[in-house]
């Protein structure tokens, strides 16, 4: 077994880090009013934080729940959220002292809620074994996890996690946060997103020593299984359920599919994998095609651009380039010029870029 990781709360205790983790933690939150409110004075709630740290005094707070509409999906969703101080920053703490123990043993194809490995390290993946070993990616295997989240054995997580970190003050404060959520982890929390990463750890592992099983790819608790053979994929599928239920208390969803990739594309990470070619989903592209149109008759009416429906054209336009989309490039991007809306996307974020240095300074003085 390696050498467990200590001294991480000592770790979270110095004002250095904890400055770093409201920063970090702030990202893209500006918006928020508790966000806005550390952040104009940012010394004042550092040393607060550390107080709390410091005495272990820190009491995690009961999470709110709010519904949102999951895009990607097309469903609802409900989250829990928590303040963002002293809460949030705590958990961006936690997650910062601890990525190095996550990182350690995380499958290089994990991806989802990890630096560098979103949906394009999984697209990545998949397009360089469809397209370059047609034998070995002869035959797809793709499963789901049923209601992952809140089905995770938190005292199954916790003696996990003591395998690897000795401290004993980190994981009294990692099962205090747990103990908040009404049932498994809570969808929301950024610790729990790590945390779920790691709980399926063994799960990589053990998906690696499967006969049958040339590739395979994880996005949180979605898995693609790539093999020859198509009985030893059942098989392989079959393992991979027993294994969930036995050593992690999961349950696999019962829509899992096995097919040849020969017969019909593997739609997985927004994208629809072909044996030559990769396309944008269908829902996907409907949506840009929108886009491209209310976007278009903007520019025909001089009328104003937001800074909302430009970055997130920009960012269907990028999707684009990571499949086969030079006729609609040519059809609905070229029309509109990605100029003006990157000159849309540059004017916003100069000026909330200016606001942050104000906010910053003024925090600082």
């Amino acid at each position: 077994m390696p050498k467990r990781k200590g001294f991480l709360y000592e770790w979270m205790c110095d004002k250095e880090h904890i400055r770093e983790a409201i920063v970090f933690g702030a990202k893209d939150k500006h918006d928020r009013r508790d966000v806005r409110r550390v952040l104009a004075d940012v010394d004042g709630f550092t040393d607060r934080v550390y107080d709390l740290l410091q005495t272990q005094t820190f009491t995690p707070a009961q999470p709110k729940k709010r519904k949102i509409f999951d895009n990607s999906s097309r469903k609802w969703r409900e989250i829990e959220y928590v303040p963002f101080f002293p809460d949030g920053i705590v958990h961006t703490l936690m997650v910062l002292a601890a990525a190095p123990v996550f990182l350690r043993g995380m499958n290089y194809w994990c991806c989802a809620s990890v630096p560098g490995r979103g949906g394009k390290h999984a697209l990545r993946r998949c397009k360089r074994v469809i397209h370059h070993d047609k034998k070995g990616s002869r035959y797809v295997c793709k499963m789901d996890v049923h209601h992952f989240y809140h089905s995770v054995d938190r005292r199954k997580l916790i003696w996990m996690l003591a395998h690897k970190i000795k401290d004993k003050k980190y994981l009294k404060l990692t099962w205090e946060i747990l103990q908040t959520c009404e049932q498994g982890l809570a969808i929301g929390f950024f610790i729990c997103q790590w945390l779920a990463n790691f709980y399926l750890e063994p799960l990589d592992r053990y998906i690696t020593t499967l006969d049958g099983v040339k590739y395979s790819v994880r996005y949180m608790d979605d898995i693609v299984l790539f093999g020859p053979n198509k009985k030893k994929l059942h098989r392989a599928r079959k393992a991979i359920a027993e294994y969930l239920q036995k050593r992690l208390r999961l349950q696999m969803k019962g829509n899992w599919q096995v097919f040849p990739l020969k017969a019909r594309p593997l739609d997985y990470v927004g994208y629809r994998f072909y044996r030559d070619y990769t396309t944008m989903r269908r829902k996907n592209f409907l949506r840009f095609t929108r886009q491209c149109r209310k976007v278009r008759k903007k520019i025909e009416r001089h009328q104003r651009i937001a800074y909302r429906t430009a970055s997130g054209l920009l960012s269907r336009i990028g999707q684009l380039k990571h499949c086969n989309s030079a006729a609609a490039r040519k059809k609905y991007v070229d029309p509109i010029g990605v100029r003006i809306l990157k000159e849309v996307v540059r004017n916003e974020s100069k000026r909330r870029q200016c606001a942050g240095k104000c906010v910053l300074a003024g925090g600082a003085a």
